[in-house]
C-alpha cells in the first residue's frame, strides 16, 4: 500500500446524546431514546472528562480525555490529539494542525434500532454520580445484550455507551468519569478548524462509484448502506448500519504493505483471506488482503462482528455484477490517546 490514512474514530462525539423519559418505559419509549438521542448535541451544552476502556489481548486499557460541547460543536482531547464533530462533520488535529476531515456518511435509510434488535428501557447505575436510565439492546437471535446506553435522568444526556460481546460481556466502553457542566444556555459554537474553510480533505457524496469498486446495498442481512463517498486520494469510502452499531469501510487500490501497518495487530481470518485487527482507543479496526485492492472497516463494535461484516461484504462484492473480484482492506493508522 503505497500510503497509510491516519484516521480517528470519533466514537466519544457521541458521548452527548439526550432526551428526558420516564422509568419503567414501554420498548418503543426506549427506541425513542436512541432516536432523540442522535440530536442531542445540538440541544445540550457540556464538558467534562470521558474515559474510554477497551479489551485488547486480554488486557482492559484505558484512556481519559477532556469532551466539551458547545453550541452543537464536541472536541474530544486537547492539544495536537484532538477530534472534532458539529453535524454530520468530522476533523483530526495533528503536530501540523488539523489533517483530515471527513463527513459522517449517513444520508441513506439507517434502519430504526427495533428492526434488528430488541429495546427495553430500566433504571440505571450512576455515573459520574449522577442517576441514570439505561437502554439494554438485545440480539433476538441469540437472546444476548450486545449494547448498553446510559443517559442522564434529568437532563437526557448519554453519559456511558458500553458495548457487549456475543457472551455479554462487556469489551469497550466510553463514559462520563467527571461532568463538570451538563445542560443550560446554548454557548456560540466554536471557530472553525482552519482546514473546514478548504473542501480539498473532505469526501465528496457520489451516487456512483469509480470502474472496480462496488457498495452493496446490504451486508450480512442487516447492515444498510447510508452513504458513498469519493475522498480526494482515490480512496473510496462506505458507510453502513444496522440501526446501532456504524461500519465505515475503505478501500483503495493497490496491495496491503505489512511492514507499513501500526504494531499491535491480532491476526484475523477474514473467509480465506489473512486479516489483521486493533482494538484501539478511537475503535475496533479490521485489515485484510485480497489481492490488488485495500480494505479496511472501521467500527466501535467487536472484532467478531467486524468478521463476520468483513465475510458478508467480500462475498456480496465478488458476486455482484460488474466488480472486480481482487479485494483488499487497508488499514487506518489509528489515532491513539495514551
Amino acid at each position: 500500500m503505497s500510503r497509510v490514512v491516519r484516521v480517528v474514530l470519533a466514537a466519544v462525539l457521541a458521548a452527548a446524546v439526550g432526551v428526558l423519559v420516564l422509568p419503567g418505559a414501554r420498548a418503543d419509549d426506549a427506541a425513542s431514546v436512541l432516536e432523540r438521542a442522535r440530536n442531542a448535541t445540538v440541544r445540550e451544552d457540556f464538558s467534562g472528562t470521558v474515559q474510554i476502556e477497551w479489551l485488547a489481548n486480554g488486557d482492559w486499557q484505558t484512556a481519559r480525555v477532556p469532551v466539551t460541547g458547545t453550541g452543537g460543536t464536541v472536541q474530544v482531547g486537547e492539544g495536537v490529539r484532538k477530534a472534532e464533530g458539529r453535524g454530520n462533520e468530522r476533523w483530526i488535529a495533528g503536530v501540523s494542525g488539523w489533517q483530515a476531515g471527513w463527513d459522517e456518511a449517513v444520508t441513506g435509510s439507517v434502519p430504526a434500532p427495533s428492526k434488528h434488535w430488541d429495546l427495553a428501557l430500566a433504571k440505571g447505575d450512576e455515573i459520574a454520580g449522577r442517576p441514570t436510565l439505561v437502554v439494554t439492546a438485545t440480539d433476538p437471535r441469540s437472546d444476548q445484550p450486545r449494547l448498553k446506553v446510559y443517559c442522564d435522568r434529568d437532563t437526557g444526556v448519554m453519559l456511558r455507551r458500553e458495548v457487549l460481546d456475543a457472551k455479554g460481556h462487556v469489551v469497550r466502553a466510553v463514559g462520563f468519569v467527571e461532568v463538570k457542566k451538563l445542560g443550560g444556555t446554548k454557548a456560540p459554537a466554536p471557530a472553525d478548524p482552519p482546514a473546514k474553510k478548504s473542501k480539498d480533505t473532505a469526501p465528496t457524496k457520489v451516487g456512483a462509484l469509480p470502474s472496480g469498486f462496488d457498495a452493496p446495498t446490504t451486508v450480512a442481512d442487516r447492515y444498510v448502506l447510508a452513504g458513498r463517498y469519493l475522498r480526494p486520494d482515490g480512496i473510496v469510502q462506505l458507510y453502513y448500519s444496522d440501526g446501532l452499531f456504524g461500519v465505515s469501510v475503505f478501500e483503495q487500490r493497490g496491495d496491503l504493505n505489512a511492514s507499513g501497518l501500526p504494531r499491535g495487530s491480532d491476526a484475523v481470518a477474514v473467509g480465506d483471506a489473512h486479516g489483521r485487527g486493533y482494538e484501539v482507543a478511537g475503535g475496533t479496526v479490521l485489515v485484510w488482503d485480497h489481492a490488488d485492492m485495500t480494505r479496511t472497516v472501521v467500527s466501535d463494535a467487536t472484532i467478531a462482528d467486524l468478521r463476520t461484516f468483513a465475510a458478508a461484504f467480500d462475498d456480496r462484492t465478488q458476486h455482484h455484477p460488474g466488480v472486480v473480484e481482487r479485494v483488499t482492506d487497508y488499514v487506518l493508522g489509528p489515532f491513539r490517546w495514551n
